[in-house]
């Protein structure tokens, strides 16, 4: 069964930890399956860093040209509980 994929990209600071840590506990919930590795057939939302290296910026790019959201942890959050509001 194939399943959407939730992109992580980076490594969260101190500050964005909490966010990360709650949205892999979210993403089931959407149907997303947590990965590190960018696979554009299946990832349907990315999470970067604030801190993104030169070599993840390179998977930033190519996420956004596969016109995939990209956007902090917290508003991926935001959008995760918007929609299933707006599901119920």
């Amino acid at each position: 069964m194939a399943h959407d994929q939730l992109l992580f990209i980076g490594r969260p600071d101190a500050n964005e930890i909490a966010h990360w840590s709650t949205l892999r506990e979210l993403a089931p919930q959407r149907g997303w399956v947590s990965t590190r590795k960018f696979d554009p057939g299946k990832v349907v939302w990315a999470v970067a860093a604030s801190s993104v290296l030169a070599d993840q910026a390179e998977v930033v790019a190519e996420v956004r040209k596969a016109d995939i959201p990209c956007t902090s942890a917290l508003d991926a959050i935001k959008d995760a509980y918007s929609a299933a509001h707006l599901s119920s």
